[in-house]
């Protein structure tokens, strides 16, 4: 059973949640669909970070804490006026995972991130998904910088921001774990 934080609002609430929710820019690619994120995307959130592949995002997580990582990626745009996607397939509009330019304490700049379901791994969605994000930030945001923290080990990760052109440029611990992650440097169009 969802609780009620996870359910699609209703009424006058949901139509104040699809105002927001417009606001958040679309992003499209050959293949996907980048939208905001929405109550109902949670369950795949919550698959994924409550499991046991989710060490690369602090995890696993409880489903509460998984909750409040989901709010944090959502409302980022409020904050800081850039945070996270649903990943859609544009074909179906299935949710196949997120991606984000987010903003946490002991981040040393804005964070591209990526994570997908397993099933959706290995066919070059995260890629894509992660081009485009970083495409808006530099060209429509105008950050001056973007990296991804990678947690170490995490091959596919790294192979992703690598074939973007990013940089391995030192570690960053965070305030609540010992374990540095990796930090890559995206270039922006003025370094290439």
């Amino acid at each position: 059973m969802s609780m009620y934080c996870e359910t699609n609002p209703t009424g006058t609430a949901a139509g104040m949640a699809a105002r927001f929710a417009a606001l958040v820019p679309v992003l499209t690619t050959e293949r996907l669909t980048l939208r905001a994120p929405q109550a109902a995307d949670f369950a795949l959130y919550a698959e994924i970070a409550c499991g046991p592949r989710s060490k690369g995002i602090g995890g696993p997580m409880t489903r509460d804490e998984a909750w409040y990582d989901f709010a944090t990626l959502a409302s980022c745009w409020m904050l800081r006026g850039h945070g996270g996607w649903t990943i859609t397939l544009t074909r179906t509009g299935a949710p196949i995972g997120f991606a984000l330019i987010g903003a946490e304490p002991g981040d040393q700049a804005p964070e591209l991130g990526y994570l997908l379901i397993e099933a959706q791994e290995g066919q070059g969605y995260a890629t894509e998904a992660a081009e485009a994000v970083r495409d808006y930030a530099f060209g429509t945001l105008r950050l001056p910088e973007l990296v991804s923290y990678i947690a170490p080990g995490n091959a596919r990760s790294v192979a992703v921001a690598e074939r973007l052109g990013a940089i391995r440029s030192g570690n960053v611990t965070y305030p609540e774990g010992d374990t540095p992650a990796l930090v890559y440097r995206h270039p922006s169009p003025e370094d290439v």
